[in-house]
């Protein structure tokens, strides 16, 4: 076994205190870790005056730790060693990461970022991290944003995409390959992405680490990019990928005496349904798109044991967000209903009948598309014929069935 190579460690504090502290905690995580402190415990002069001594030893440190200080002084120390040591990883530490914070972070081209006070969980991920990684000089440029962003998803990243294009400025933070905050030109959340992922020859720098900044975006990163890579036909896109009697069951949901909103979402947004005149529609399908959300988050976390539904009662208001069909495909199905009344009572059974409903079409498109694939086998050039007059003799059904929507149901099936 290779043994994993000891790590030579820059430490940089305003008060040597907290640079002492650090190293000891760093030191306590890896025992074989040797640190160099950096200003008034390293002895700036001395190392840079006769290249002995400390300065000597500064050479071959393999990553930099900054403990920032919040406030109009923030980033001044994370500059100094940058300026000092241009090709040095560097780990910036700080007890509030803001629009700020993540410019500055990106400006010295930061590794990652650890909320102080530091938790030794985070310490040891970027430890790790740094003890795994083999540096290479390749860069690739003209690189869609979007696929930046289903790249990190894909790995379950957390961290920071900083944009810069000129003096403009932009970041979208993800937990776990989610996204959970965007700013950008004083823009926050949804439409902060929606900008970003327009701006063209954009300075991509990545930053790992949770930034533990306020949620502005509430939505896994499917629906977000699905949404604003393909605008208005995306979302038609989306809706015909539903069955359509399933819309139906849906809208007469809707109908129902004391069933005040029913909406379908997919990868927790909403992409069809109404809601009763008494209710905002824009404040209800925050809310619901809200509720999907905690319940993927708590599936991520126990899997099948999650159930399908999840519910909140506030005031005489239930909202209900239950699955329709497979998981993977992101459909639900979100109500909000008025308490205390008949209809709470048998809405379950009428959400399982719209469940049922919607796998029977899946069943039915699966099983369409491999009746039509074994007819094609089978007859080669005249396949043609069979398939047409299969489609005839199914009737108004299959007449009014979308191609596209048989497809990409038995495909994701």
């Amino acid at each position: 076994m290779t043994p994993t190579p000891s790590l030579q460690l820059l430490i940089a504090a305003h008060d040597p205190s907290q640079g002492a502290a650090l190293a000891e905690m760093v030191q306590h995580l890896r025992p074989g870790v040797s640190v160099v402190h950096f200003g008034e415990g390293e002895g700036e002069g001395e190392g840079e005056g006769d290249g002995e001594g400390d300065g000597a030893r500064i050479g071959e440190v393999t990553l930099g730790m900054v403990v920032e200080h919040a406030g109009e002084q923030h980033g001044e120390l994370a500059l100094r060693v940058r300026a000092r040591h241009p090709d040095l990883p560097l780990v910036v530490i700080a007890p509030r990461f803001d629009d700020r914070a993540i410019d500055l972070a990106a400006q010295v081209e930061a590794t990652a970022i650890v909320p102080s006070p530091c938790e030794p969980g985070a310490l040891v991920r970027v430890l790790r991290a740094q003890e795994r990684k083999i540096d290479f000089a390749g860069r690739c440029g003209a690189v869609e944003t979007g696929e930046l962003l289903r790249l990190h998803a894909l790995a379950l990243s957390s961290g920071i995409l900083h944009l810069r294009v000129g003096a403009r400025t932009g970041a979208i933070h993800l937990e776990d390959g989610q996204p959970v905050h965007a700013h950008c030109d004083g823009v926050r959340g949804a439409d902060a992405v929606r900008e970003l992922l327009g701006w063209a020859d954009a300075k991509a720098t990545w930053i790992a680490g949770r930034s533990a900044s306020a949620r502005t975006i509430v939505g896994r990163i499917e629906g977000l990019l699905e949404r604003d890579l393909g605008d208005a036909q995306r979302g038609r896109d989306l809706l015909d990928e539903a069955p359509l009697d399933v819309l139906d069951k849906i809208e007469r949901l809707a109908q129902t005496p004391d069933i005040l909103a029913a909406y379908l979402l997919r990868n927790t947004e909403i992409i069809a349904g109404t809601n009763d005149s008494s209710l905002d529609e824009a404040v209800v399908g925050r809310a619901l798109s809200r509720l999907a959300q905690v319940f993927h988050d708590i599936e991520d976390q126990q899997g099948d044991g999650a159930g399908s539904e999840i519910q909140a009662t506030v005031g005489e208001h239930r909202l209900v967000v239950d699955r329709l069909g497979p998981s993977r495909l992101g459909f639900q199905v979100g109500v909000v209903v008025r308490q205390a009344t008949p209809v709470c009572k048998s809405l379950r059974r009428l959400l399982r009948q719209i469940d049922r409903s919607f796998r029977k079409s899946l069943a039915v498109s699966a099983r369409k598309q491999a009746s039509a694939g074994s007819g094609s086998a089978g007859t080669g050039a005249s396949a043609a014929g069979p398939a047409s007059s299969e489609a005839t003799s199914a009737g108004p059904a299959s007449a009014v069935s979308d191609p596209r929507q048989a497809t990409s149901l038995h495909r994701v099936a």
